[in-house]
C-alpha cells in the first residue's frame, strides 16, 4: 500500500515534534519521558507509535498526559511507525528519539541552534554516549555516521573514551536515528514514493539510506556536541540474533542498490563491496541467517530498483560531491578478530 507523503508546508515555527517508535519498550519508557520533559527547548510535542507492543508499555504511553499516542496491532517496524508519526505531527523541527535514549536538557535546543545556523542543514545529532556502569569511564556510542565504499555505515566515535574527545561542531555524512534532530523541509524534500523512511528495511540502516538521500539532494548533516544524550541500546540490535542478522545482511544490500553512484561502483568499489559481502555472509554461514537475507534481498530487490531510478532522477549534486564522503574501506583494522562487528 502507498503510505501517504509528508504533509507539506514548513511546519510551526519553532515547534520540534519527538517521534518515537515503540515496542515493547517498558523498561526504558519512564526515563526517556522524564529527559523530554526536562527539555530547555519548551516547544516541543511527543508522539508515540507503539508497534503492538505485549509489555504494557503501549497503554502506558496512552495514558501520559502531553502524549499523542498511535498504537498498531502488530510490530509494523521501525521505519513504518516513524513514517506514521511523522505525518501526524506539526513540528517545524522532528526529532527522532529511541525510546532507550534519555536527551540531556538542553539537547533540542543546540540541534535547533546548530540548524538555524546552517540553513542547508537538514540534520543534527550530538555527542551520544554509552551509560556507564559506577565507577567505570564513560564511552561515546555515536557522534554521527560514517561510511565506507564497501557500504558499511558506522557511528563515529563508537567506543571512545567520553573524556572531552570530538569537541568542535562538525559536518557529518548523516546522523544516528537513536537520538537527532531533522529539519522538516529536508524529510519532505528526500521522501522517496512517499515514505521518509523506507519501509522495506523494517528496522536498521533505514536512518542510513535517509543520510545518503538527503545528501544526494544537497543537504548537509551536522554533528554538534553541546547536544548531549545517553543511549542505553536496550538489546535490539548487533548481531544477537537471526531475525536481526539476516536484516542487516540484507539492509546493506539495499542501501548500495537505492543510493550507491553506478559509475563509482562499477570503476572503483566492486570488489571491495564483493569482498566485504562475503565476509560477512561467510561469518554467518552456519546460521540460516545468510539464506533468509538472500530471500529477503530478492523480495525487496524490484522496488529498490525503482527507488533508485527516482532518486538518481532527483540528484541536484554532482557525484564528486557525495563520493568525497565515502571513505576507503579499512581492511587492516577490520580483519582483525571482530573489527568489524565492534563498529
Amino acid at each position: 500500500m502507498r503510505r501517504p507523503p509528508l504533509p507539506a508546508g514548513p511546519g510551526v515555527p519553532g515547534l520540534v515534534s519527538v517521534v518515537l517508535a515503540n515496542w515493547n519498550g517498558a523498561a526504558h519508557a519512564s526515563a526517556c519521558l522524564a529527559a523530554l520533559r526536562a527539555q530547555t527547548h519548551l516547544a516541543v510535542e511527543i508522539l508515540v507509535v507503539d508497534n503492538g507492543s505485549t509489555d504494557g508499555s503501549g497503554a502506558w504511553w496512552a495514558r501520559q498526559g502531553g502524549v499523542r499516542c498511535l498504537r498498531n496491532r502488530t510490530n509494523s517496524g521501525f521505519a513504518r511507525a516513524v513514517n506514521q508519526g511523522i505525518a501526524k505531527s506539526r513540528g517545524e523541527f522532528v526529532c527522532l528519539c529511541n525510546v532507550d535514549a534519555e536527551l540531556d536538557p538542553p539537547f533540542l535546543a543546540w540541534a535547533v541552534a546548530r540548524l538555524r545556523a546552517r540553513p542547508q542543514a537538514g540534520s543534527v545529532t550530538g555527542r551520544i554516549r554509552r551509560p556507564a556502569p559506577p565507577g567505570a569511564p564513560a564511552v561515546l556510542d555515536t557522534c554521527g555516521h560514517g561510511i565506507t565504499r564497501c557500504g558499511w555505515a558506522y557511528n563515529l566515535g563508537a567506543g571512545e573514551p567520553d573524556d572531552g574527545r570530538r569537541p568542535v561542531a562538525a559536518e557529518v555524512f548523516g546522523v544516528s536515528a537513536a537520538a537527532a534532530v531533522y529539519r522538516r523541509a529536508m524529510l519532505q524534500d528526500a521522501q522517496v514514493g512517499g515514505e521518509v523512511l523506507c519501509a522495506a528495511f523494517f528496522a536498521y540502516l533505514e536512518d542510513v539510506d535517509l543520510d545518503w538521500r538527503a545528501r544526494w539532494r544537497g543537504w548537509e548533516a551536522w554533528y554538534e556536541p553541546r547536544a548531549t544524550a545517553v543511549h542505553h541500546r536496550g538489546g535490539s540490535g548487533g548481531w544477537r540474533s537471526v531475525a536481526i542478522e539476516r536484516r542487516v545482511l540484507a539492509n546493506r544490500l539495499l542501501l548500495l542498490v537505492r543510493n550507491a553512484d553506478g559509475a563509482a561502483v562499477l570503476g572503483r568499489d566492486l570488489p571491495a563491496i564483493c569482498a566485504f559481502t562475503a565476509l560477512r555472509w561467510a561469518a554467518g554461514a552456519r546460521r540460516p541467517a545468510v539464506w533468509l537475507a538472500v530471500g529477503l534481498l530478492l523480495r525487496h530487490l524490484p522496488a529498490a530498483v525503482v527507488a533508485r531510478r527516482r532518486i538518481r532522477a532527483r540528484r541536484v549534486v554532482p557525484a564528486a560531491q557525495v563520493d568525497r564522503w565515502l571513505e576507503p574501506t579499512p581492511w587492516r583494522r577490520w580483519l582483525r578478530p571482530g573489527g568489524a562487528r565492534r563498529r
